[in-house]
């Protein structure tokens, strides 16, 4: 065996990048010991929900041992350095099912998505792909025939969905970071309910080649990490050009977008400016403990050096009128677009009781309808923009930085959704719907010293999520670092 795969330390419980990184770079912990470590966790995490396909251990292992005899020297390692990760079931990985948590649906894949072999070919290690609500459909982790992700903090309560073993393989530190989607909020609802950071990238920026879409115009694939700094790095491997990518952002646009004016923000003479929703729309939508939380963080955030937009009009509406129209119109049709060969097979007899409700409530539009819809939508995009601050740096003219909203409206059992399947489903969503039909990006964090207490006693946390302008990822994410160290 090579001398830097022969065990020198204990791993860690958390497996962030940086600190994974660290050990590397000292040479007190292997990728062999990391790999050992992993799969020593996921045997004996009590969850056999998370994974619907493991990479047997032995490849793993050999995966590891690879990289320490081609990278021997810690300055010449790439990124990714034996960095464990998990993938979403609805991205392919070649020789392995993309079952999208539907078995009659599965096909094993003859290509990798491009946006997991940047993560292979900067020494990323795959440790499996992870259980989701079937076909992506959901924001809660209860619709799968192959189980019930449940929360870490409490498993009676759901741990959200679309990207429901995604989030709990991260969050049970069984891998440093999980590629996972966000449609309408299924990276952002189950970061909140796990206490995990849950970046929303800007479209077009991360390839979505090798995704089965979900709702094509509106899908993202995304990063959940259990710190800033991991996100920080898992997105700098990941955003990237493809020119098969029909959706992707050309050069020139990214170039416009990186060469935006920086916020000024902390500096004192720049407060951070925010926007929030009606207070009524805040007290019809949250549950009681989230109500008190959202009320203690915004009387934290002045110590962020952030103000609100009150000195300047602001208006909620395009947000509001945007996220009913995700699956209140034509627009929820992409659906059935996506699986109409499945569908014209199959029809509706294999899926999950609850998706098969939602895909037949999802057909009658017509094209007068769809077209009613777009133009609705772009008057609802045109107005959201002009909420933001401009893009020069001279603008002066009001608007705000970021839109700051609860993640999500409550946390129910696993008992509560599935009693009410779809209305809880809906209001997960009160605040996430909009975000790529705006076409903006998000992240959610946890508030820092924010908890409640769940039915069984035990401390749960609570999360917000900063929206701004395409391109803004970076500096969101550095708010997101500063509400992470609040005590609230």
């Amino acid at each position: 065996m090579d001398s830097e795969s022969s065990h020198r330390g204990q791993v860690p419980n958390s497996l962030a990048i940086e600190k994974i990184r660290g050990l590397y770079e000292q040479r007190t912990v292997s990728p062999i010991d990391v790999v050992r470590s992993v799969y020593s966790r996921i045997s004996t995490y009590h969850d056999k929900a998370v994974w619907i396909t493991l990479v047997p251990e032995d490849e793993a292992r050999s995966r590891a041992e690879e990289l320490s005899q081609k990278y021997p020297d810690p300055l010449k390692r790439p990124p990714l350095f034996g960095i464990p990760f998990s993938v979403k079931d609805s991205i392919d990985i070649a020789g392995m099912l993309t079952t999208l948590a539907c078995p009659s649906y599965a096909y094993t894949a003859t290509a990798t998505a491009p946006v997991v072999q940047r993560i292979l070919d900067a020494g990323g290690i795959l440790i499996g792909k992870t259980n989701l609500d079937q076909f992506a459909t959901g924001l809660n982790g209860t619709r799968s025939p192959y189980g019930i992700p449940r929360c870490v903090h409490d498993p009676d309560y759901i741990s959200g969905g679309s990207s429901s073993g995604s989030v709990v393989s991260v969050a049970a530190n069984l891998v440093s970071f999980t590629v996972a989607t966000d449609t309408a909020g299924s990276t952002r609802v189950p970061a909140a309910l796990n206490g995990m950071v849950g970046l929303k990238p800007t479209l077009g920026t991360i390839s979505t080649v090798g995704l089965v879409p979900a709702c094509k115009t509106a899908d993202c694939i995304t990063i959940i990490a259990p710190t800033v700094d991991s996100t920080m790095a898992a997105l700098n491997v990941m955003q990237a050009y493809d020119e098969d990518d029909v959706y992707a952002r050309d050069p020139q646009q990214l170039a416009l977008l990186a060469s935006q004016p920086a916020w000024q923000w902390p500096a004192a003479a720049s407060p951070l400016r925010y926007g929030l929703p009606p207070q009524d729309l805040l007290d019809s939508c949250l549950s009681p403990s989230y109500a008190h939380l959202f009320t203690r963080f915004l009387a934290a955030l002045p110590s962020l050096n952030a103000t609100p937009a009150s000195h300047s009009p602001f208006t909620y509406a395009p947000f509001a009128a945007a996220n009913a129209m995700l699956y209140g119109s034509s627009i929820v049709s992409q659906r059935i677009v996506a699986f109409k060969d499945y569908l014209a097979t199959l029809g509706l007899s294999q899926l999950h009781p609850v998706i098969k409700t939602i895909f037949e409530a999802s057909s009658g539009f017509d094209a007068v309808q769809a077209y009613e819809d777009i133009f609705a939508l772009a008057g609802h995009r045109r107005l959201a923009r002009k909420q933001f601050r401009g893009l020069t740096s001279s603008d002066d003219g009001g608007g705000i930085d970021v839109l700051i909203l609860p993640s999500t409206a409550l946390h129910p059992t696993v008992a509560e959704l599935q009693a009410d399947p779809i209305e809880l489903n809906k209001r997960l969503g009160s605040f996430t719907h909009f975000v790529n039909l705006l076409d903006l990006c998000a992240v959610s964090v946890p508030v820092g010293g924010a908890s409640w207490e769940s039915v069984n006693g035990r401390d749960m946390p609570f999360g917000v999520t900063l929206v701004a302008l395409p391109g803004r990822e970076r500096e969101m994410l550095e708010v997101g670092r500063g509400i992470m160290a609040l005590r609230v």
